[in-house]
């Protein structure tokens, strides 16, 4: 019994570092991609968007789908980053998981950044590691407005 309740409590550890290490491991996978590659992946996104919303197919309007389909992508997988890292770094019970968690979510859009120079037609941007980065940011406000709101739920029904 007492081996379950250890196991519970490290629950949470266990599955933000595996949704963390997930992530990683489909972040090198993506930017590993080659420009043909890539293109054939998001240009399957984009293909579904215009037919959703019976967008025209004019070469304008194609690329700028495109270009905010791409950008998406990459703000919401580092959101799913920024998410899981802070849930992972507050269950180690670090003094300011914050701190690490942007920390560690900036050096990994640097990293994505300059893998995408090692793949062929595919560069780096500043302005992609400032997407992600606010995709770091913004997944990890979600995960700590949600504990701070379970927190004060628990501390009101306490005092009830």
């Amino acid at each position: 019994m007492q081996t379950l309740s250890k196991l519970k409590s490290k629950l949470p550890l266990i599955i933000s570092a595996a949704i963390v290490l997930a992530t990683l491991a489909a972040l090198f996978v993506f930017s590993g991609q080659d420009s043909e590659e890539s293109n054939q992946v998001s240009g399957v996104v984009v293909d579904f968007v215009m037919k959703l919303f019976n967008m025209s197919d004019d070469t304008e309007t194609v690329n700028t789908v495109t270009l905010v389909v791409r950008k998406l992508a990459h703000f919401t997988i580092f959101a799913v980053l920024g998410a899981s890292l802070y849930a992972f770094t507050s269950s180690l019970l670090l003094l300011r998981p914050y701190i690490s968690t942007l920390i560690i979510g900036l050096c990994a859009a640097i990293i994505n950044e300059l893998q995408q120079l090692t793949s062929e037609g595919r560069t780096a941007s500043i302005r992609d590691v400032a997407i992600d980065f606010s995709g770091v940011v913004v997944g990890s406000l979600i995960v700590w407005g949600i504990v701070r709101w379970v927190q004060n739920r628990r501390k009101i029904k306490k005092d009830c």
